[in-house]
């Protein structure tokens, strides 16, 4: 008898063992898949992966509308780069509104998060070629300003990294209230042992190994809602870890903010729609909005995206930020009205649990190489390509839907747009 129990308890620890061995194999191929798409060679040639090459090109297509449009005036914010003698820069574009009133204000900005750059930068200047005509800003928007900030994180675009030189997250950064700075991520510690390891990344470590286990393990014992929450909120007490806010505002927000305000303030409403790409569904554009408090703006962007479907911050995969560049917009103004909004581009199915740990294995990895190196030349290649990948993905497929989807997202907006109500 005590032999039969011994094998059945053997058979069970072998059957563990193979399902993890699996479970393991699974997790290391895990790939998103694209919706097929037709070929689109003017949809591809929108997306320039290197920040240099984007940057010329939204500067030849600012000084297309200078010359189009009155009162035109450009914007350059020199961001220092410690890293070498590349030259950066915040870069925007004011389009006065060009009929008698200014009674709106639509506010383009991509490159937050500077490896998300090339897909925001092909959609802004996608944007300027196609939306930004003489006929239509003369027209229905006679009375709406433009206002585009161009790689806000050139120092992440350059550099391929989803933070600044400084390792810190703007989105997590830009505030008013130096209070920010002070604020505590009550989750964080729970999980800092595993997404702030020590020493040079090893793929082939074990804690790395076995990383959606002990991410599995975690969401057992507290609840997926809680851990993203956790991880994503952002935190300000831990300079190397990843979502790190800074301990003050940012030097090319500090230089911007005055810059804006008093655009901002010479509009009664203004909306901005800032992008980005890695969460959500595969492909597909998500409108994420926190929650609004004052429900004049939730009734405001329901009616600038009306038809759309828009994330409220209400379902379970959703989770909430501290120090988001939209709403520090918003923080800017005198007075009126501002509408935060974002646009963000899927790119591994993160709002499953499977390709949200793949998400975060891959920013672990990401940053503890950069805080510490890697192990190998071939885990640094490994590492930094799929970073790119996640955050700018190559295939054909998903940037001819970006660009597709962008077009019919933009078209609906704009002829919501004069519709829309002012605050007097």
């Amino acid at each position: 008898m005590g032999g039969w129990i011994w094998r059945l308890l053997g058979a069970v620890v072998l059957f563990g063992l193979g399902a993890a061995g699996v479970s393991v194999w699974q997790f290391s191929r895990y790939a998103p898949q694209d919706t097929p798409m037709p070929e689109d060679k003017a949809a591809l040639a929108w997306f320039m992966d290197d920040y240099a090459s984007a940057r010329r090109d939204f500067l030849v297509r600012a000084e297309v509308l200078t010359r189009q449009l009155r009162d035109v005036r450009s914007i350059e914010i020199e961001v220092p780069n410690g890293a070498s003698t590349t030259e950066l820069f915040v870069d925007g574009l004011y389009i006065p509104a060009q009929g008698d009133n200014k009674r709106r204000l639509l506010v383009i900005s991509s490159g937050v998060h500077g490896v998300e750059g090339p897909t925001g930068s092909a959609v802004q200047r996608l944007f300027m070629h196609e939306f930004l005509t003489p006929e239509r800003l003369v027209g229905p928007l006679a009375d709406t300003g433009i206002l585009l900030l161009h790689a806000v994180n050139p120092y992440g675009f350059a550099y391929h990294r989803r933070f600044t030189e400084n390792n810190v997250d703007l989105n997590r950064n830009a505030s008013v209230n130096a209070s920010l700075y002070s604020t505590v991520n009550a989750g964080y510690p729970l999980v800092d042992p595993l997404i702030n390891p020590a020493g040079p990344a090893d793929t082939s470590a074990l804690g790395h190994q076995l990383f959606h286990l002990r991410s599995m393990a975690m969401i057992a014992q507290h609840g997926m809602p809680a851990l993203r929450q956790a991880v994503l909120q952002g935190q300000y007490q831990m300079p190397k870890g990843i979502y790190y806010g800074g301990r003050a505002l940012e030097t090319q927000l500090q230089k911007l903010g005055p810059v804006l305000a008093p655009i901002l303030d010479a509009y009664p409403l203004s909306m901005s729609i800032d992008l980005h790409t890695g969460y959500g569904a595969r492909g597909t554009l998500h409108l994420f909005f926190d929650p609004p408090k004052n429900p004049k703006v939730r009734q405001g962007l329901q009616a600038a995206f009306a038809g759309q479907r828009i994330d409220w911050g209400s379902a379970d995969d959703f989770y909430t930020v501290t120090g988001d560049f939209a709403g520090w917009l918003g923080q800017l103004r005198s007075g009126g009205t501002h509408l935060p909004a974002v646009f963000e581009y899927g790119t591994m199915d993160s709002q499953k649990v499977l390709g949200s740990i793949k998400s975060l294995h891959i920013t672990v990895l990401e940053n503890q190489g950069a805080q510490h190196g890697y192990a190998s030349p071939a885990d640094q290649e490994r590492i930094q390509r799929d970073y790119r990948e996640m955050f700018s993905p190559s295939s054909p497929h998903w940037r001819v839907k970006v660009i597709r989807d962008s077009q019919a997202m933009f078209q609906a907006v704009l002829a919501n747009w004069p519709r829309v109500g002012v605050e007097d």
